[in-house]
């Protein structure tokens, strides 16, 4: 499988200088943060992303409207499609998404599916808080974690 990247300047604010952009010919298959400058080669799916993203942080984009990599299991897959559910602005606990898709123990796997997430914004998983409702663990760090929160509450 042939793949295509890009790479996106992020605001001077954002904890991190760029995301960077992966896909197959068809699908996004994940956004990760990184400070540093990497060689692109995008395609179609790529560049649209790019320009979405750029909305999201420019506070023009609401709904992200982007071919997804499905995850790799079927309860992952269904974990994430409860996250893009999750309105702009919103949060909910790692609980509240378990009890959604009728697996109430299961907070845990769900914390699991959101740390295998690799389509980060997107697939909004910086949008789950513990149990207290209080940040923790997220691939790019709390504090992106915590900028990403504070962004969305002024759309």
């Amino acid at each position: 499988m042939m793949l295509f990247t890009d790479q996106l300047q992020c605001p001077s604010s954002f904890p991190w200088r760029f995301a960077n952009i992966v896909s197959s010919q068809d699908v996004v298959i994940s956004i990760l943060f990184s400070n540093e400058v990497l060689e692109s080669h995008p395609n179609d799916i790529t560049q649209e992303c790019k320009i979405q993203l750029s909305q999201y942080f420019k506070k023009t984009l609401i709904d992200f409207q982007l071919p997804l990599a499905e995850a790799n299991s079927p309860f992952f897959k269904t974990v994430h499609a409860e996250l893009i559910k999750i309105p702009l602005g919103a949060t909910t606990t790692y609980k509240e998404i378990a009890e959604k898709i009728s697996s109430a123990k299961k907070a845990r796997a769900v914390g699991l599916a959101c740390a295998s997430n690799k389509i980060s914004i997107v697939v909004p998983c910086h949008r789950v808080l513990n149990a207290t409702h209080q940040l923790n663990g997220y691939a790019g760090g709390l504090p992106t974690k915590a900028w990403l929160l504070e962004h969305e509450k002024h759309f």
